[in-house]
Protein backbone atom coordinates (compact mmCIF):
# COMPACT_ATOMS: atom_id res chain seq x y z
CA UNK A 1 0.00 0.00 0.00
CA UNK A 2 1.55 3.50 -1.03
CA UNK A 3 0.06 6.55 1.26
CA UNK A 4 0.60 10.08 0.08
CA UNK A 5 0.17 12.40 3.70
CA UNK A 6 0.06 15.99 2.98
CA UNK A 7 2.16 16.75 0.27
CA UNK A 8 2.45 20.26 -0.40
CA UNK A 9 4.73 21.89 -3.40
CA UNK A 10 5.29 25.56 -3.70
CA UNK A 11 7.87 27.54 -6.19
CA UNK A 12 7.63 31.02 -5.22
CA UNK A 13 4.52 32.26 -4.61
CA UNK A 14 2.99 29.26 -6.64
CA UNK A 15 1.78 26.04 -5.28
CA UNK A 16 2.51 23.46 -7.48
CA UNK A 17 0.90 20.72 -5.56
CA UNK A 18 -1.70 21.56 -2.09
CA UNK A 19 -2.52 19.03 0.41
CA UNK A 20 -2.45 15.67 -1.54
CA UNK A 21 -3.94 12.99 0.58
CA UNK A 22 -4.16 9.16 -1.47
CA UNK A 23 -4.29 5.82 -0.29
CA UNK A 24 -3.31 3.31 -3.13
CA UNK A 25 -3.87 -0.58 -3.15
CA UNK A 26 -1.81 -3.10 -5.21
CA UNK A 27 -3.53 -4.94 -7.81
CA UNK A 28 -5.59 -1.57 -8.86
CA UNK A 29 -5.00 0.70 -11.72
CA UNK A 30 -5.59 4.53 -11.17
CA UNK A 31 -6.34 6.57 -13.40
CA UNK A 32 -4.82 10.63 -12.94
CA UNK A 33 -7.29 13.24 -15.11
CA UNK A 34 -6.43 16.69 -15.69
CA UNK A 35 -6.09 19.55 -17.91
CA UNK A 36 -2.55 20.59 -18.39
CA UNK A 37 -0.94 22.39 -15.74
CA UNK A 38 -3.09 20.40 -13.52
CA UNK A 39 0.03 18.91 -11.19
CA UNK A 40 -0.26 15.40 -12.82
CA UNK A 41 3.52 15.05 -13.90
CA UNK A 42 4.62 16.95 -10.92
CA UNK A 43 2.68 14.79 -8.24
CA UNK A 44 4.58 11.84 -10.20
CA UNK A 45 8.03 13.69 -10.11
CA UNK A 46 7.77 14.24 -6.25
CA UNK A 47 6.61 10.28 -5.98
CA UNK A 48 9.80 9.46 -7.33
CA UNK A 49 11.44 11.98 -5.31
CA UNK A 50 12.50 14.28 -8.18
CA UNK A 51 11.10 17.31 -6.54
CA UNK A 52 11.46 19.31 -2.91
CA UNK A 53 7.89 18.73 -1.63
CA UNK A 54 6.65 18.64 2.01
CA UNK A 55 4.83 15.98 3.83
CA UNK A 56 5.30 12.10 3.81
CA UNK A 57 4.86 9.48 0.89
CA UNK A 58 4.85 5.72 3.02
CA UNK A 59 5.18 2.17 1.15
CA UNK A 60 3.53 -0.12 4.01
CA UNK A 61 4.08 2.26 6.54
CA UNK A 62 7.98 2.83 5.77
CA UNK A 63 9.51 5.48 3.65
CA UNK A 64 9.20 4.85 0.31
CA UNK A 65 12.41 4.27 -2.04
CA UNK A 66 12.40 5.56 -5.17
CA UNK A 67 13.52 1.63 -5.90
CA UNK A 68 9.99 0.45 -5.22
CA UNK A 69 8.82 2.86 -8.37
CA UNK A 70 8.92 2.32 -12.21
CA UNK A 71 8.12 5.34 -14.22
CA UNK A 72 7.55 6.15 -17.90
CA UNK A 73 7.41 10.01 -18.05
CA UNK A 74 7.64 11.74 -20.72
CA UNK A 75 9.49 10.34 -23.89
CA UNK A 76 11.68 7.82 -23.09
CA UNK A 77 14.66 7.89 -24.15
CA UNK A 78 17.39 4.98 -25.52
CA UNK A 79 20.46 4.47 -27.49
CA UNK A 80 19.41 4.55 -31.10
CA UNK A 81 21.91 2.38 -32.02
CA UNK A 82 22.09 -0.39 -29.53
CA UNK A 83 19.27 -2.97 -29.74
CA UNK A 84 16.28 -3.53 -27.50
CA UNK A 85 18.24 -6.14 -25.03
CA UNK A 86 21.17 -4.50 -25.20
CA UNK A 87 19.19 -0.75 -23.97
CA UNK A 88 17.41 -2.91 -21.02
CA UNK A 89 21.48 -4.22 -19.74
CA UNK A 90 22.65 -1.07 -20.03
CA UNK A 91 19.78 0.57 -18.00
CA UNK A 92 20.34 -2.42 -15.17
CA UNK A 93 23.83 -1.67 -15.16
CA UNK A 94 23.56 1.86 -14.04
CA UNK A 95 20.82 0.57 -11.26
CA UNK A 96 23.13 -2.07 -9.94
CA UNK A 97 21.20 -4.89 -10.73
CA UNK A 98 23.11 -7.89 -10.76
CA UNK A 99 20.84 -10.51 -12.01
CA UNK A 100 18.22 -8.62 -14.09
CA UNK A 101 15.32 -10.91 -15.73
CA UNK A 102 15.48 -8.81 -18.81
CA UNK A 103 13.14 -12.02 -20.66
CA UNK A 104 10.41 -11.49 -18.57
CA UNK A 105 10.32 -7.95 -18.43
CA UNK A 106 10.61 -8.21 -22.43
CA UNK A 107 7.77 -11.11 -22.11
CA UNK A 108 5.67 -8.42 -19.97
CA UNK A 109 5.25 -6.19 -22.96
CA UNK A 110 5.21 -8.72 -25.93
CA UNK A 111 8.72 -7.70 -27.55
CA UNK A 112 10.80 -10.69 -26.68
CA UNK A 113 11.15 -11.66 -30.03
CA UNK A 114 12.22 -7.56 -30.76
CA UNK A 115 14.84 -8.03 -28.43
CA UNK A 116 17.60 -8.40 -31.56
CA UNK A 117 15.82 -4.91 -33.10
CA UNK A 118 17.93 -1.68 -33.00
CA UNK A 119 15.75 0.72 -31.27
CA UNK A 120 16.14 3.06 -34.65
CA UNK A 121 14.03 0.24 -35.86
CA UNK A 122 10.99 0.44 -33.75
CA UNK A 123 7.71 1.49 -34.16
CA UNK A 124 6.62 4.47 -31.70
CA UNK A 125 4.14 2.10 -29.96
CA UNK A 126 7.12 -0.73 -29.29
CA UNK A 127 9.53 1.87 -28.23
CA UNK A 128 6.99 3.30 -25.48
CA UNK A 129 6.41 -0.91 -24.93
CA UNK A 130 10.06 -0.91 -24.41
CA UNK A 131 10.20 2.15 -21.90
CA UNK A 132 7.48 0.11 -19.96
CA UNK A 133 9.47 -3.10 -19.50
CA UNK A 134 12.81 -0.81 -18.58
CA UNK A 135 10.50 0.92 -16.00
CA UNK A 136 9.68 -2.91 -14.48
CA UNK A 137 13.55 -3.82 -14.28
CA UNK A 138 14.15 -4.34 -10.27
CA UNK A 139 12.31 -4.77 -7.34
CA UNK A 140 9.17 -2.57 -8.37
CA UNK A 141 5.73 -2.26 -6.61
CA UNK A 142 4.57 1.09 -8.06
CA UNK A 143 4.44 1.78 -12.20
CA UNK A 144 3.53 5.15 -12.97
CA UNK A 145 3.09 6.05 -16.51
CA UNK A 146 2.41 9.91 -17.62
CA UNK A 147 0.69 9.87 -20.57
CA UNK A 148 1.42 6.64 -22.34
CA UNK A 149 -0.57 6.97 -25.23
CA UNK A 150 0.59 10.51 -26.31
CA UNK A 151 1.28 10.82 -30.45
CA UNK A 152 0.30 6.81 -30.68
CA UNK A 153 -1.75 5.59 -33.81
CA UNK A 154 -4.79 3.35 -32.95
CA UNK A 155 -3.05 0.08 -33.14
CA UNK A 156 -0.10 1.55 -30.83
CA UNK A 157 -3.06 3.05 -28.37
CA UNK A 158 -4.72 -0.35 -28.45
CA UNK A 159 -1.53 -2.27 -27.41
CA UNK A 160 -0.84 -0.34 -24.55
CA UNK A 161 -4.61 -0.91 -23.34
CA UNK A 162 -4.19 -4.22 -24.43
CA UNK A 163 -0.55 -4.44 -22.27
CA UNK A 164 -2.00 -2.58 -19.02
CA UNK A 165 -5.29 -4.91 -18.70
CA UNK A 166 -3.87 -8.40 -19.49
CA UNK A 167 -0.34 -8.21 -18.91
CA UNK A 168 0.89 -5.28 -16.45
CA UNK A 169 -2.08 -6.01 -14.01
CA UNK A 170 -1.50 -7.93 -11.04
CA UNK A 171 -1.75 -8.33 -6.87
CA UNK A 172 1.87 -7.38 -6.33
CA UNK A 173 1.70 -3.92 -8.43
CA UNK A 174 -0.07 -0.74 -7.96
CA UNK A 175 -0.48 1.29 -11.22
CA UNK A 176 -0.97 4.99 -11.55
CA UNK A 177 -1.63 5.80 -15.89
CA UNK A 178 -2.20 9.53 -16.44
CA UNK A 179 -3.83 10.66 -19.59
CA UNK A 180 -5.74 13.06 -21.88
CA UNK A 181 -7.35 10.36 -23.40
CA UNK A 182 -10.62 9.66 -21.87
CA UNK A 183 -11.81 6.83 -23.38
CA UNK A 184 -8.55 4.73 -22.68
CA UNK A 185 -8.36 5.39 -19.26
CA UNK A 186 -12.20 4.44 -18.94
CA UNK A 187 -11.70 1.34 -20.61
CA UNK A 188 -8.58 0.11 -18.28
CA UNK A 189 -8.35 1.77 -14.50
CA UNK A 190 -10.22 0.54 -11.57
CA UNK A 191 -10.76 3.83 -9.23
CA UNK A 192 -10.34 7.41 -11.25
CA UNK A 193 -8.42 10.67 -9.49
CA UNK A 194 -9.56 14.16 -10.84
CA UNK A 195 -6.63 16.54 -10.12
CA UNK A 196 -6.74 20.96 -10.91
CA UNK A 197 -4.49 23.36 -9.90
CA UNK A 198 -2.47 21.00 -8.19
CA UNK A 199 -5.53 19.55 -6.00
CA UNK A 200 -7.28 16.65 -5.65
CA UNK A 201 -11.22 17.50 -6.18
CA UNK A 202 -13.00 14.21 -6.52
CA UNK A 203 -11.70 9.86 -6.71
CA UNK A 204 -14.54 7.39 -7.64
CA UNK A 205 -14.74 4.20 -8.50
CA UNK A 206 -14.47 3.94 -12.43
CA UNK A 207 -18.01 2.65 -13.58
CA UNK A 208 -18.37 4.62 -16.33
CA UNK A 209 -18.66 4.41 -20.16
CA UNK A 210 -16.97 6.90 -22.56
CA UNK A 211 -19.48 9.66 -22.15
CA UNK A 212 -20.59 9.39 -18.51
CA UNK A 213 -16.56 9.83 -18.02
CA UNK A 214 -16.70 12.90 -20.42
CA UNK A 215 -19.98 14.55 -18.85
CA UNK A 216 -18.13 14.07 -15.41
CA UNK A 217 -14.96 14.95 -16.40
CA UNK A 218 -16.40 18.32 -18.07
CA UNK A 219 -18.56 18.94 -14.62
CA UNK A 220 -15.47 18.66 -12.36
CA UNK A 221 -13.06 20.69 -14.28
CA UNK A 222 -15.67 23.49 -14.81
CA UNK A 223 -17.07 23.81 -11.21
CA UNK A 224 -13.93 25.95 -10.34
CA UNK A 225 -14.64 28.03 -13.19
CA UNK A 226 -18.31 28.57 -11.83
CA UNK A 227 -16.46 28.89 -8.23
CA UNK A 228 -13.88 31.99 -9.18
CA UNK A 229 -16.90 33.79 -11.47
Amino acid sequence: MLQIKNVNLNVGNTALLSNINLTLEQGKIYGVLGPNGAGKTTLFKSMLGLTAFSGEILSDGQPVSSRCFGSLIEYPAFYPRLTVEENLKLHAQYLGLKRPNIEVALKQVNLLDARKKLFSQLSLGMRQRLGIARAFLGDVQYLLLDEPTNGLDPMGIKEIRLLLKERLKSPQHCILVSSHNLTEIAAVTDVLIFIRDGKIIKIVENDYNEKELEALYEDIMTSGQREEA
